[in-house]
């Protein structure tokens, strides 16, 4: 085991996030009455994903993605209806995000475990009120070294200068001895190559096709982290 540092995405690595994300629609769409069912938040979970998307691409700013999510999601689900402005449903949706801190499965437990073998940093494209919240909230603060969260950074996943700015901070220097863990190719994988940086796909369900030229392993959970191989950079 020749790694000593894991920089760890949140949403769908530690985080289910699409519970989290279920759930906060769920109630920000109840509080103003509007109707919920599997149907919208499909639309939403589709919009939302594509806005993210499109945030790694420089598409779009932070700013706008967070409100222009709901100005679609309503457009597309209640054309006819006038019963929140976007921005105000925006606003109630992030509140009750901050309060989801659903794990993925065996994420507590294997961040536990690692903790006692690899400095853990989480490094996230989340908003900074939702993810402080919801790390405060899940239990996991004494297992990670560090958060890095790009709206502090002021870079996104995959810029290689969000990674630039993580790395000054993190104790360990050996870029050789650093792995970088995540769900997503664009985002995790991409940015951990741009930095020169070891990568590895969290990928429960098998969906990615290995060899992969952004991937250089692939676990089906994170306890199989200790593991991985050594490899020379």
């Amino acid at each position: 085991m020749n790694y000593s540092t894991l920089l760890m995405d949140a949403d769908e690595t530690i985080f289910d996030f699409p519970v989290c994300e279920y759930n906060a629609l769920k109630e920000a769409l109840g509080f103003y009455g509007i109707v919920f069912n599997d149907e919208v938040y499909s639309s939403f979970s589709s919009i939302n994903a594509a806005l993210w998307k499109k945030l790694e691409l420089k598409e779009i700013t932070k700013p706008a993605l967070r409100i222009r999510r709901f100005s679609e999601m309503l457009e597309k689900c209640f054309p006819e209806s006038e019963a929140v402005k976007p921005a105000l449903l925006a606003e109630k949706y992030i509140e009750r995000l901050a309060g989801q801190a659903v794990f993925t499965e065996g994420a507590y437990q294997a961040l536990e475990k690692l903790s006692r073998c690899y400095d853990i940093y989480i490094i996230t494209n989340g908003f900074s009120t939702v993810q402080k919240s919801r790390i405060s909230l899940s239990g996991i603060r004494p297992f990670l070294k560090g958060v890095f969260i790009s709206e502090e950074l002021g870079a996104d996943k995959p810029e290689k200068l969000f990674f630039e700015k993580a790395l000054e901070s993190v104790k360990e220097k050996d870029h050789s001895r650093i792995l970088v863990v995540g769900d997503s190719i664009t985002s995790d994988m991409q940015g951990g190559k741009n930095a020169g940086l070891t990568t590895c796909i969290y990928d429960p369900k098998g969906k990615i096709s290995m060899p992969h030229p952004l991937c250089d392993f692939r676990v089906r959970s994170l306890m199989e982290i200790p593991d991985l191989p050594e490899i020379s950079l």
